[in-house]
């Protein structure tokens, strides 16, 4: 199907001959293997192996440590094509890739020399939620508990966990003190949890440690200054919604050209003698669905593209480009439901049947869409920047 969405200039031919390119190698396998994906729940060990070998899991990383260091809109561009294919994959590369984002703050020396020493080919899993807790003790830490929703079918080179320092004094605005770290996957314990709605192969499960002692070295607070050297780490925290966005882009442009499929093969039960793509009134409403999914692609390149260039600057972004990128998420997750919703009406039951991938596309995009990156209250701050309100929280 030709999309409104390709982008010939340039930067984006460059792009083909790197990982967007290598990538592009993959995408008839993945999509070809991904029912059976969703009944393993987990994307296929091969796949994951070839897309480590074409860099996706390296791709924002500093060329420094090894790296592709792509930004923040070329690395969404991998995950929307991805995601294209199949919803829980492109999940997996975003996840595992964008993650790297939240163990900034640990010292230079820790990620440089005892994390990226040996290169930037590393798989990492957990969660940023400080759900586990941790006591103080000479030299680090000894944490506990149980984080959910740890994306990613393969065994991680790295474990991600956010935790609260018990007994630490309160931080300067009221909050408890809390902090990420990195520890290896042989000191958590992964629970079969993940039996969800949609995004089945992403493999999102719990997993929990039991008074496992991290060295300081091994964490960093949770907020806090950037020592990975690349500019997509300078931006402010929750920098990573972009690549969520992507997933939701590349579902609705996967079921956008399954209904073109459709729309060439249907035949409505009572006027077999058209297709249903000859139906103006279908012509019409497909033609909006394939406008507002470009609309939707335009505005997380564009904000995304705004906030980057900041970054590539050394400045911050003002909070009405902040707001208006973090706030574009928030839309892109909630429009993206209202658009499938509609793809789904148009496919009338032949959407409904476990052998075609739209259903799933649909399941996916309604789980992607229920992520805090799309219920964080964004929206009410870019209106409140908007509004001439300075003091936004």
């Amino acid at each position: 199907m030709t999309t409104l969405l390709e982008s010939t200039s340039p930067h984006d031919q460059k792009a083909d001959q790197g990982v967007l390119g290598r990538v592009r190698a993959h995408l008839p396998e993945i999509a070809a293997r991904s029912a059976e994906a969703e009944a393993a729940r987990a994307v296929p060990a091969e796949i994951i192996t070839a897309l480590r070998e074409a860099g996706v899991f390296r791709m924002s990383l500093p060329e420094a440590w090894g790296g592709q260091q792509l930004d923040l809109v070329e690395s969404a561009r991998v995950v929307r094509e991805l995601s294209r294919a199949d919803g829980s994959t492109g999940w997996t590369v975003q996840a595992a890739s964008m993650a790297w984002f939240f163990v900034r703050s640990l010292p230079r020396e820790t990620l440089e020399k005892e994390v990226f020493g040996d290169g930037a080919d590393l798989l990492l899993r957990g969660a940023i939620a400080p759900k586990g807790k941790a006591t103080a003790v000479r030299g680090g830490y000894r944490l506990s508990g149980r984080w959910p929703l740890a994306s990613g079918s393969f065994t991680p080179d790295w474990m991600l966990a956010g935790f609260v320092v018990e007994d630490a004094p309160t931080l300067p605005d009221g909050r408890p003190e809390m902090r990420v770290a990195l520890v290896r996957p042989e000191q958590a314990t992964f629970l079969d949890t993940w039996d969800a709605v949609g995004l089945r192969a992403t493999q999102s499960a719990d997993f929990t440690m039991d008074d496992v002692f991290v060295p300081e070295r091994f964490t960093g607070p949770l907020v806090g200054d950037n020592n990975i050297p690349a500019p997509f780490y300078d931006l402010p925290y929750t920098a990573t919604g972009a690549s969520h966005d992507a997933v939701i882009i590349g579902c609705l442009e996967g079921a956008l050209g399954d209904l073109a499929e459709l729309a060439a093969t249907k035949r409505p039960a009572f006027n077999p003698g058209v297709v249903i793509g000859a139906d103006p009134v279908f012509q019409e409403k497909f033609a909006e669905l394939h406008l507002r999914t470009a609309a939707l692609n335009a505005l997380l390149e564009q904000t995304g593209r705004v906030v980057m260039d900041r970054a590539l600057a050394g400045e911050e972004p003002t909070p009405t480009e902040w707001f208006g990128y973090t706030g574009g998420h928030q839309h892109i997750h909630h429009e993206g439901i209202r658009v499938l919703n509609e793809i789904m009406t148009l496919s009338g039951s032949s959407g409904l049947y476990s052998s075609n991938p739209m259903q799933r596309r649909w399941r996916d995009v309604r789980c992607v869409s229920q992520h805090v990156a799309g219920n964080n209250g964004s929206l009410r701050r870019l209106g409140a920047v908007l509004s001439g309100q300075e003091d936004v929280r």
